[in-house]
C-alpha cells in the first residue's frame, strides 16, 4: 500500500490487526517516547481505525523494561542509535551516559568509514592521465591531509574503545 501521507507508521492490515500492545512492545523495545503513539493515531485515522491507547502504553511500557537495562545502553549506542530519554529518572543518567560513550565510537567508525573512502577516491583519481603535475600536487597534499585526520582519528578512537570497556566493567556493578 502507498500511503498518501508520507509519515505513516502503520499498514492498514496492522491497524486492522490492532495488537496495540504488542506494537506498545515494539515501540518500547525500540526505545522510542510516547509521542510515537501520535504517529500511529495518525496511521489509523486514515483508514478510520481507533487505538487502544491503554494497551499499546501498557505494552510500552514493558518494552521500555527491557529497554532501559543499563547494558543495553552501549548496543542501542554502537548501534548508531540515538538515546530519546525514556528510562526512569533513577537509570536516565547512567543509561546515558554509557550510551553517549558508545554512540560516540560509533560516529568515530562512521568518520572513519567516510575517510577511507575518500582517501580511496582522491587515490584512484591519481590514475587519471589527464592530471596536470599541479592537479596530482594539490591531490597528493589533499591525501596527506586526511592520512592525518585518518591516523588522529583512530588514535582517539582506541582511546574511547578503553574508556568504553572501562565503563562497561563499571556497569557489571551495577546488574
Amino acid at each position: 500500500m502507498i500511503f498518501l501521507s508520507g509519515c505513516a507508521t502503520l499498514s492498514q492490515e496492522d491497524c486492522r490487526r490492532g495488537d496495540w500492545f504488542g506494537l506498545g512492545i515494539r515501540d518500547g523495545l525500540a526505545g522510542e517516547t510516547s509521542s510515537r503513539l501520535s504517529d500511529h493515531v495518525k496511521a489509523c485515522y486514515e483508514y478510520g481505525i481507533a487505538i487502544n491507547n491503554e494497551a499499546y502504553f501498557a505494552g510500552r511500557e514493558q518494552g521500555l523494561h527491557d529497554y532501559c537495562r543499563i547494558d543495553n545502553a552501549f548496543s542501542v549506542g554502537l548501534n548508531g542509535h540515538q538515546y530519546q530519554h525514556v528510562c526512569p529518572p533513577s537509570i536516565d543518567g547512567l543509561f546515558g551516559r554509557y550510551h553517549s560513550a558508545a554512540f560516540a565510537i560509533y560516529e568515530h567508525r562512521a568518520e572513519l568509514d567516510r575517510l577511507d573512502q575518500e582517501i580511496s577516491g582522491k587515490e584512484s583519481s591519481l590514475h587519471d592521465k589527464k592530471l596536470s603535475d599541479k592537479d596530482r600536487e594539490w591531490i597528493r597534499s589533499g591525501l596527506r591531509d586526511l592520512d592525518r585526520r585518518y591516523h588522529y582519528l583512530r588514535d582517539d578512537l582506541y582511546y574511547h574503545e578503553r574508556q568504553l570497556d572501562d565503563l562497561r566493567r563499571e556497569a557489571q556493578s551495577y546488574r
